[in-house]
């Protein structure tokens, strides 16, 4: 038998340039979500863009008492994402958890230090979209109990946007948010919107375990609204602070202005 250093041959490697190496986007996202990790996975197909994913625990029930915990975790999961690699940017998935947390408090915890790194969140996201598009009066559809409805109602109204309307499926479980029909949607849609003298500048529909960014052009077709979702405007926010956006996504008019 020959020895292992007779048969080694040691060989050179070849290192990307920074001109190859793809965007870095951390993700933070719920243990319980079914939706976000997907859906952007498939936003950012065949683009130099890669979304590393850290799955952060969190309780199966979506109250504010159970969205604070996820806190004392949130540094940690983020430092766990290519600890040696510097990111590009970093996000925490979760809408309701941003808004109970504190959107300043889920920045410094994403950063661990980089105070320079990018950081996002869905409801940071949807404030930073609605604004872009001059948005003024909003109609939200939310799947969440109206204890966690309330304040995120009061935090738009604070950030100066009219809502006109509010559509509430009060689900209490991440699970059967994930579960639910997005062929659903449209439904929901008219549903929501029947009635209103005028229409919105913009519907929000909240939740990261939301179904919702394969139905935001045909909803826009529809109505000739902007329509967005919490993971389509994280996605957008993201790449916005990037300098990049994606106009041939079919993922709603917000990601659509210029080219990656």
């Amino acid at each position: 038998m020959q020895s292992f250093s007779s048969l080694c041959k040691p060989l050179k490697p070849n290192f990307l340039g920074l001109s190859d190496t793809p965007v870095r986007i951390g993700l933070v996202v719920l243990a319980t979500d079914m939706v976000l990790e997907a859906e952007w996975r498939e936003l950012f197909t065949g683009l130099p863009i890669e979304v590393l994913v850290a799955r952060i625990a969190c309780e199966a029930e979506v109250t504010p008492e159970a969205l604070l915990t996820m806190a004392h975790q949130i540094g940690q999961c983020a430092s766990l994402i290519l600890p040696d690699v510097t990111l590009d940017a970093i996000a925490y998935g979760c809408t309701s958890g941003s808004l109970v947390i504190g959107e300043d408090k889920v920045h410094q915890l994403l950063q661990q230090g980089n105070v320079q790194q990018i950081t996002s969140n869905p409801f940071s996201a949807a404030k930073a979209a609605l604004a872009h598009i001059k948005a003024q009066n909003v109609v939200v559809l939310s799947p969440y109990l109206a204890s966690v409805n309330r304040p995120f109602y009061k935090a738009l109204t604070h950030a100066s946007f009219n809502i006109t309307r509010w559509g509430s499926l009060d689900l209490t479980l991440d699970r059967d948010i994930g579960a639910m029909n997005p062929d659903h949607l449209p439904i929901l849609i008219d549903q929501l919107i029947d009635g209103l003298e005028v229409l919105p500048d913009a519907v929000f529909i909240s939740c990261t375990n939301f179904k919702a960014i394969a139905k935001l052009h045909e909803l826009e077709q529809r109505y000739g609204c902007y329509f967005m979702s919490s993971n389509q405007v994280m996605a957008w926010h993201v790449l916005h602070q990037l300098n990049i956006t994606l106009p041939k996504a079919q993922a709603g008019r917000l990601l659509s202005s210029v080219s990656v």
